[in-house]
């Protein structure tokens, strides 16, 4: 017992040498580190208060918004669907499904008051509830029940529809007048007899007063409510009714649009019709599609003023190349549209107001979504295609924010340039090779003896920066100028795009995400992630980004972001994209003989499964090729195709140009490309692992991309090497046994197909946790739920490759080849894990000197950083010989759960679902962006700054003390020179 007191103890205390590496200082809680809280695309927007206003986003997410300045004053991560969505003056309801359950929130806090909770056999319909003031609401159960729940979510009656109204139906709508609730019931396009049936009930008890029948054609189309009555069409027929009757009123569109300009162009086929919930809305929206001469969509609209027995029209809103969003606002309807390429207009009707907002559409898309939220003042939200969310006066924009972020499919780090390589490349270099012949050497000479003239009016500044800052960190950046509700503003493309550069130590670089709403964005990391330049890509979802170019004189770095891309009539393709990373803009090559390789938007309807990033280099444009995979033809392209890329492709590359996918069915293949028919590229395969039917895949690792080793092997405390299985072709594949409750970890070769190593771990759930994989260097790490009795709980294994079994043993080889008949040794341990995840990553530094922390993103919104010393399969069981203590191993024992660890310190950063990383120019210090739902990007040194003089280092002292050192020297100097004069003619 004694031994394993002190082997305990002495793990607790060399622990104390790592944990504080990852811990900061609370005064230094968002100086280097950012976050943005996201709520997602917002669905609907409703006031709560005259501060505050309330959405529905479609990542599950409700929240409140401050009308001031858009920021998030509370919001709830809902685990399930969200279905319905109502905001009432005492809370805001929610109904989820799978598991159903009704919610009812503080409309002030977000805090659950009420929750009713479906048995498994029930689901509650789609039908949007119905509320009242002092908090009921009433809600269908399974298409037939009808529940009305108190304040307090108890049951307080439930009504049954009857089964004589038929079990095929469309939908269900419920409308609250007074003391009624009407149920209407909306038959099925397929019934042969259709009616609308109303049920009458009371709302206080739940009993039902009155049913009837309103006929309808079996042809029934669109069907709409405002106000009080009930709408829908009949082929060329428009049909109405009062909720409370049966009559039914008529008219054809024909005669009803007869005198618009566009009267020809209200085909039935092409009509929709939109209605208000407020009960004394009298009108609606009717408009429809057409195609103009140059085949191009538009739209027309017109509302129209319903009356029992007659409709008249109100307003023709003309015709626009989009739709726009209306909105119902008592007794108004408010429509806004896009009227040019850089103006939204707004019409009130019947206030008979028009305003002109500017916004820039190629930024934004067009307008998918609006909401009136005050006349007086006028507030309006306008939220759009590519997620953006502005809230607008009657003139101009209040604020906005940048929702497209919130779901981001791949981000790139970017090296942003020095500022003396764009010096020369602006003021010295900026000729064509004509003007460099015409122009003789003297007067290129002057130009650039001007430049460094020029260049010394940022002396005085530069020499008071650095004296300033000598009272500072080093590495501070100057964030503080942009707070984190300006960073999270849409760019307006109002200012020209700022200059960036590279600092002194590499720490300010440019973030660049493309999202699935079709954006591209670029983020300055040194101030709070501000937007520094956005593109909008219209009918695009994007799903990589590669940056194919890094900056360099007259050249500047570009990115290709790859997506899918649909048309007007549902057909999808891939598109490429190019631009210039530091502006956002096209990129078009200056060389004509390859413009028509080298255009910024490709689109392709080839199969595109795969993209790879080449380690080759066009040699007209020094952009990186990429390598398209399509599975179905087997046929493999470059981009750019442009002959020399070509020719430096089969010559450099193709001769060992080796790759593996895994199939739709789970199956992984390698192939090597070869040379086919009249140069054309095809992949061959090599080899094929057929997944067996019993096992699905869990996870799949990859090797880290630009990472770099700084040591071959291992020191042991011995002074022997364990040398590293560095095998560039490797990765793991981990598969699941649903059934026999397992987890295999296979370590195959990608050029042969060849299996490493393989483990089983038993009893295993995967039903409801994920498995997660991280692999760097010559090691793989990876997360589960194990069920085991001698270790339930989360466990992260680690896998450690080298080349022998023994001390000092060494593969004789000078290059590495995956033919090479070579086994390596695995070392394997199993940790316990405090808290299930969503995301891994791992630091990388410019050297890979420093160690490495495996990043885990929680469930519980946090990021944690573990130093890869706590996962070392060598960290020995019994108390640590002299050799383990000079190898600093620690005793085997659990992850701790230890709040030093969270890079996120008490932030909330939720819905993290990828954690990539970036060397700084400092060995010690990596950069670390992590994005899912939130963003956060901190910086994390595994091994402490040991490159930097720390915070406390009290640098003026040094200068005084150099100050000193100089006058001492400058005073004593002739002394002792005069002394020694004196002392020879003694």
């Amino acid at each position: 017992m004694k031994i394993i007191l002190n082997v305990f103890l002495l793990g607790l205390l060399l622990l104390q040498v790592v944990l504080p590496s990852a811990a900061i200082y609370e005064n230094q809680a968002g100086l280097f580190d950012w976050h943005h809280t996201w709520v997602g695309h917002p669905r609907e927007a409703v006031k709560l208060d005259e501060k505050h206003i309330a959405v529905y986003s479609e990542r599950n997410i409700i929240a409140s918004l401050n009308t001031d300045n858009g920021a998030v004053v509370w919001r709830q991560v809902l685990e399930n669907q969200l279905d319905h969505f109502v905001v009432t003056e005492t809370g805001i309801l929610t109904i989820t499904s799978k598991p159903e359950r009704a919610q009812f929130w503080n409309n002030s806090n977000g805090q659950l008051i009420w929750e009713h909770t479906l048995p498994q056999d029930e689901s509650y319909d789609n039908t949007m509830p119905i509320t009242w003031k002092n908090g009921d609401i009433a809600v269908f159960v399974d298409r037939t029940k009808l529940i009305r729940l108190s304040k307090d979510g108890d049951v307080l009656w439930t009504w049954i529809r009857e089964a004589n109204e038929g079990q095929v139906f469309e939908r269900l709508k419920l409308i609250e007048r007074g003391d009624l609730i009407y149920v209407i019931v909306e038959p099925n396009s397929d019934n042969k007899s259709p009616f609308f049936f109303v049920n009458i009930i009371y709302a206080t008890t739940g009993e039902t007063s009155s049913t009837f029948k309103i006929p309808c054609s079996s042809n029934y189309d669109d069907v709409t409510y405002t106000g009080d009555y009930l709408i829908w069409t009949e082929a060329d027929i428009l049909k109405w009714t009062l909720i409370t009757k049966k009559q039914i009123a008529s008219t054809s569109i024909k005669s009803l649009v007869k005198s618009l300009p566009t009267a020809d162009k209200f085909i039935p086929s092409k009509i929709s019709l939109f209605g208000g919930d407020y009960a004394e809305a009298a009108s609606f929206i009717l408009s429809t599609e057409f195609e103009n001469d140059d085949d191009v969509l538009f739209s027309a609209s017109v509302l129209v003023d319903i009356q029992e027995k007659a409709m008249s029209l109100n307003h023709y809103y003309g015709e626009h190349a989009s739709y726009g969003g209306a909105d119902f606002f008592k007794k108004s309807v408010i429509r806004a549209v896009r009227s040019d390429s850089q103006e939204l207009t707004v019409q009130i009707v019947p206030e008979g107001k028009e305003l002109k907002i500017k916004h820039d559409f190629s930024l934004s898309g067009e307008v998918n979504y609006i909401k009136l939220i005050d006349m007086e003042p006028f507030r309006l939200i306008v939220i759009t295609d590519g997620s953006s969310v502005f809230l607008y006066n009657e003139s101009s924009i209040i604020w906005s924010r940048e929702e497209a972020l919130s779901a981001i499919a791949a981000s790139e780090f970017l090296d942003l340039p020095e500022q003396k390589m764009w010096t020369q490349m602006a003021d010295e270099l900026d000729e064509t090779a004509a003007e460099q012949a015409a122009e003789s050497p003297v007067s290129r000479y002057i130009r650039r003896l001007r430049t460094h003239i020029l260049e010394l009016r940022r002396l005085p500044g530069w020499i008071v920066s650095h004296f300033i800052a000598m009272s500072s960190s080093n590495l501070k950046v100057d964030n503080n100028k942009v707070s984190i509700l300006e960073a999270q503003s849409c760019w307006l493309n109002d200012t020209e795009p700022e200059v960036l550069y590279r600092d002194n130590f590499g720490l300010r670089k440019l973030l660049i995400s493309v999202t699935k709403s079709g954006k591209i964005i670029a983020q300055d990391t040194a101030r709070n992630g501000k937007i520094v330049w956005s593109r909008y890509i219209d009918s695009f979802s994007f799903t990589q980004i590669h940056l194919v170019r890094a900056a360099a004189v007259k050249l500047p770095p570009l990115i290709v972001a790859i997506g899918n891309t649909f048309d007007e009539v549902g057909g999808q393709a891939v598109g490429f994209v190019r631009l210039n990373a530091l502006t956002g803009d096209d990129y078009i090559t200056n060389i004509p003989e390859i413009a028509d390789f080298f255009e910024p938007m490709v689109s392709t309807n080839i199969g595109v499964d795969k993209v790879m990033r080449l380690p080759v280099e066009d040699p007209d444009e020094r952009t990186h090729l990429l390598a398209v995979y399509e599975a179905g033809s087997g046929r493999v392209y470059i981009y750019p195709d442009t002959l020399d890329s070509q020719s430096k492709f089969v010559t450099e590359l193709l001769p060992t140009f080796y790759f593996a996918m895994q199939n739709a069915d789970g199956n992984m293949q390698g192939f090597k490309v070869v040379e086919g028919y009249r140069g054309s590229l095809k992949a061959e395969p090599v080899w094929k692992f057929i997944m067996p039917p019993d096992e699905k895949t869990a996870a799949l690792s990859h090797s880290q991309p630009h990472e770099k080793v700084a040591s071959l092997g291992r020191a042991l405390g011995n002074r022997n090497v364990l040398y590293k299985y560095l095998n560039p072709h490797m990765f793991a594949l981990i598969t699941k046994n649903m059934e026999k409750k397992l987890i295999k970890v296979r370590i195959m070769d990608s050029v042969k197909g060849s299996i490493l190593y393989e483990t089983i771990h038993e009893n295993v759930d995967t039903e409801y946790n994920d498995v997660h994989v991280i692999q760097s260097e010559n090691w793989i790490i990876y997360h589960f739920w194990s069920n085991d009795s001698k270790a339930r709980g989360y466990q992260t294994a680690v896998l450690e490759l080298f080349e022998g079994q023994y001390e000092n043993e060494r593969v004789e080889s000078a290059n590495f080849s995956s033919f090479d008949n070579i086994e390596p040794h695995v070392l394997s341990s199993a940790f316990a894990f405090p808290y299930p995840i969503t995301a891994m990553g791992v630091t990388i530094t410019r050297n890979g000197i420093s160690t490495k922390d495996i990043l885990f993103g929680l469930s519980t919104h946090q990021i944690m950083g573990v130093n890869k010393r706590l996962f070392d399969p060598r960290r020995p069981i019994e108390k640590p010989t002299k050799e383990d203590q000079e190898e600093q191993l620690f005793p085997y024992g659990p992850i701790p759960d230890e709040r030093r660890l969270f890079l996120t310190y008490g932030l909330d950063v939720a819905g993290v679902k990828s954690i990539i990383t970036s060397p700084s120019l400092l060995e010690s210090t990596a950069l670390v962006f992590a994005y899912g739902l939130d963003s956060f990007f901190t910086r994390s040194s595994p091994s402490k700054q040991f490159d930097v003089l720390s915070e406390d280092f009290s640098k003026i002292q040094l200068l005084l003390t150099i100050t000193g050192l100089i006058v001492g020297i400058w005073i004593t100097g002739p002394i002792v020179r005069r002394k020694r004069v004196n002392a020879l003619w003694k």
